[in-house]
């Protein structure tokens, strides 16, 4: 039976004016652009429901973690300070501490980089941080991708089946990192990643974005404008 029981007759618009609720205005089809924008006093951390004074929350744990972030109260410094980090090997954070120390920091290698990792991203969209973390490694490179496209199943991967003859040497430890935050285990270690021998400038800010990504899920793109940078490129 049709929404409408006047469809298709002239009374058609007479019964949708009976139907639409006092001063409703019809919607529109033009661009919706939102006015309002988080400021640091919206988000202060004694409006939460799960504020407990003297117990403040850890960032895994903030439930306002996306409003927080575009107030400007959140910074990735932030989330570098977490325990996560700081219990980590002395060598590993001073490289840390050297490679982020600038105010600005863009996620993504480059554009084609954001786009894969949206496109596919989308199309799983049920996938885990981890395994969203994993991808985001994965699709940096047209190396690495070429040999993991073929072995996503479902919203993971199939590591058995993945062929790493010839690849590129600088390549293979974002490839092990990718396995080792998509699988849980240690193919590669943070004294590993403390080698700039063993782990270029490059793949060892990319693991580190990946790291964050696999902790705090995709939010943490909303860091610096990253999202904003390429949505501005596209237009």
């Amino acid at each position: 039976m049709p929404y409408y029981f006047m469809r298709d007759t002239p009374l058609r618009q007479f019964e949708e004016q009976m139907m639409t609720p006092p001063y409703c205005k019809s919607r529109s089809h033009q661009t919706f652009h939102k006015g309002f924008r988080y400021r640091a006093e919206d988000v202060d951390c004694i409006y939460c429901t799960k504020y407990s004074p003297g117990h403040s929350c850890r960032l895994t744990q903030c439930i306002c973690l996306e409003e927080r972030i575009e107030a400007g109260v959140l910074h990735l410094r932030h989330f570098l300070q977490e325990r996560f980090f700081t219990e980590c090997d002395p060598l590993f954070l001073d490289r840390l501490h050297l490679h982020f120390h600038q105010p600005c920091t863009l996620f993504f290698r480059n554009h084609a980089h954001w786009r894969r990792w949206l496109h596919w991203r989308n199309r799983h969209a049920k996938i885990s941080k981890r395994n969203q973390a994993a991808l985001f490694l994965f699709t940096a490179y047209d190396d690495i991708w070429h040999r993991v496209v073929w072995n996503m199943e479902d919203d993971s991967f199939d590591f058995s089946s993945i062929q790493l003859a010839g690849i590129q040497p600088e390549l293979y430890s974002v490839y092990q990192a990718a396995k080792s935050i998509s699988t849980g285990t240690c193919n590669i270690t943070f004294a590993d990643l403390a080698s700039p021998e063993l782990v270029t400038d490059e793949a060892f800010h990319l693991i580190i974005c990946a790291l964050l990504l696999a902790r705090y899920g995709d939010v943490i793109l909303m860091l610096e404008g990253e999202t904003d940078h390429f949505n501005s490129e596209r237009t």
